[in-house]
C-alpha cells in the first residue's frame, strides 16, 4: 500500500484578484523606453485606469509594431498587457504576457523590477500549469539578493517541485520549516506537502511515511490520518491485534475510512471474538464477515461476571477482559482491568497491558494520562511499535492540541 498523493500532489491556482503589478504602481524604470513606445504606454494606461480594455489593448498592440524595439520597450509592453489581461480576469492571456517579460533579454528588465515580475510570471504560469516556466521564474527570484517572504517561498516550492526539481523544493521547504521552528512557530502547511510530494516523486516511501507521520503530529487533521492509517495497515509484520488497534484509532480520530478497509477491521476484530469492535466496524461501513450485534449483545451482558473473576484471574486474563471493554465503550472497568493485569503481569503480550490502558484513558478524555501510557509500551515488532506510536500521537495532540497554522498561499 503506498501513500495517495491526491492531497500532496501540489496544483497550484494562485488567485489573482490583485496582482503585484499593476499599470498604477508600475512605472517605468530604466533602461528608457523608445519615445513612440512610452506614448503609446501612456495612451493604454490612461484607457485601463477606465476600464476600457480594448482600447488599452490596442494602444499597446500599435506599440507592438514600431520597428527596432529594445528590449526594454518589449519587456514593458508585455508587462502592460498582462495588467490589462488582468483587469479583465483573462489570467491565460496574462500568462503569456508575463512569460514573454520575463523572458525577454535580461538587458531590458530593471534590477528594480525583477521581483515584481519574476513573481507575477512565477504565479501566472503556476495558474496556467506551465510548471517548466514556474519552476524557471523560481529560481530566477531565489537568485535575486532580496530574500522572499514565506509566502512567495511556499509557492517556489511548489513550482519547483510541480516542474521536477524536487531536490531544490524540498530544500526551500525544509529551509522554512526550519526557520519556523526555532521561532517557535508552527510551520506553514504547504511546506510539509511539498517535502511529502517530493520523497514521494522521489520513491523514499519511508521518508514520505516519516514527514506524514510529523504532518499528522503537527496540524492533527482527521484528513492526514485518513492517509496516513491505510498506509499503516500495509505494514509488513501487522499483527490481527493491531490491526483492531488501527480500527480503534481510526474510528477516533473521525478520519474517513474506505469499505475495504474497515471491513478488514471487522473481520479480524469478530474473528479474535472482540465483538464490539466489530459492531462498530459494521457501523463505519464494514461487511463480509458474520454480523456480530447478537453476539455483542450476549458478550457484553457476561461482562460483570468476568470483571469479577478478574480479581482471581492473572495478567492475560484481565487484559483480554480489557480488550473486550474497550470494543464495548467501558472505559473506567477497561482502565481497572488493564491497571491490574499490569500490576499482576502474566500477559503474553508484556505491551498490551499499557497499550490498553492507554485506549481506555483515551476513551474517558484523560489524554495526558494516556500519552504517558502509551510511551511505556515496549515493542520489539516494528510493526506493532508504530501502530502504538500512532496511538501515543493521537494521545498527545489531544492532550495539547496544535496551535493554528500562519496563513499561506495556497492551491484553490
Amino acid at each position: 500500500m503506498t501513500i495517495s498523493t491526491a492531497r500532496a500532489a501540489l496544483t497550484a491556482l494562485f488567485l489573482l484578484g490583485a496582482a503585484p503589478c499593476t499599470l498604477a504602481a508600475d512605472k517605468p524604470a530604466a533602461p528608457k523606453l523608445t519615445p513612440s513606445v512610452q506614448k503609446h504606454l501612456v495612451a493604454a494606461q490612461n484607457a485601463n485606469n477606465k476600464k476600457d480594455y480594448a482600447a488599452a489593448l490596442s494602444e499597446l498592440d500599435e506599440a507592438g509594431k514600431i520597428s527596432d524595439l529594445t528590449p526594454a520597450d518589449t519587456v514593458m509592453i508585455n508587462r502592460f498587457k498582462m495588467s490589462v489581461h488582468i483587469g479583465m480576469k483573462d489570467y491565460a492571456a496574462a500568462d503569456l504576457d508575463a512569460e514573454a517579460a520575463a523572458d525577454a533579454d535580461p538587458s531590458g528588465i530593471a534590477d528594480a523590477d525583477k521581483e515584481g515580475l519574476y513573481k507575477a510570471a512565477m504565479e501566472l504560469s503556476l495558474n496556467a500549469k506551465h510548471y517548466d516556466k514556474s519552476a524557471k521564474y523560481a529560481k530566477a527570484l531565489a537568485a535575486l539578493p532580496t530574500p522572499q517572504d514565506a509566502n512567495t517561498q511556499g509557492l517556489m516550492a511548489q513550482a519547483l517541485y510541480l516542474g521536477g526539481d524536487y531536490a531544490t523544493a524540498l530544500q526551500i521547504a525544509q529551509k522554512n520549516i526550519d526557520t519556523a521552528t526555532a521561532a517557535g512557530q508552527r510551520p506553514p502547511r504547504i511546506f510539509y506537502d511539498t517535502i511529502m510530494s517530493s520523497q514521494v516523486k522521489q520513491n523514499d516511501q519511508a521518508g514520505a511515511i516519516k514527514t506524514l507521520e510529523t504532518i499528522v503530529t503537527t496540524y492533527n487533521d482527521p484528513d492526514d490520518w485518513g492517509q496516513l492509517l491505510p498506509v499503516t495497515l500495509g505494514t509488513k509484520g501487522m499483527r490481527d491485534i493491531d490491526y483492531v488497534y488501527i480500527g480503534r484509532l481510526w474510528l477516533a480520530t473521525g478520519a474517513k475510512v474506505s469499505a475495504q478497509d474497515i471491513s478488514l477491521i471487522g473481520s479480524t476484530a469478530s474473528k479474535l471474538a472482540f465483538y464490539g469492535d466489530a459492531v462498530a466496524a459494521e457501523k463505519a461501513g464494514g461487511s463480509g464477515f458474520p454480523p456480530a450485534d447478537a453476539k455483542a449483545d450476549a458478550d457484553k451482558k457476561t461482562m460483570p461476571a468476568q470483571i469479577a473473576a478478574g480479581a482471581k484471574q492473572g495478567g492475560e486474563y484481565n487484559v483480554k477482559t480489557a480488550e473486550a471493554l474497550i470494543g464495548y465503550g467501558m472505559y473506567p472497568e477497561a482502565e481497572k482491568m488493564a491497571g491490574d493485569a499490569k500490576t499482576k503481569g502474566g500477559a503474553k503480550d508484556p505491551a498490551e497491558p499499557d497499550m490498553v490502558l492507554g485506549m481506555a484513558l483515551a476513551g474517558q478524555g484523560k489524554y495526558a494520562e494516556a500519552s504517558t501510557a502509551f510511551s511505556g509500551v515496549q515493542q520489539s515488532n516494528p510493526a506493532s511499535a508504530r501502530v502504538a506510536r500512532l496511538w501515543a500521537l493521537y494521545a498527545k495532540n489531544k492532550a495539547n492540541p496544535p496551535a493554528a497554522a500562519p496563513a499561506q498561499a495556497t492551491a484553490q
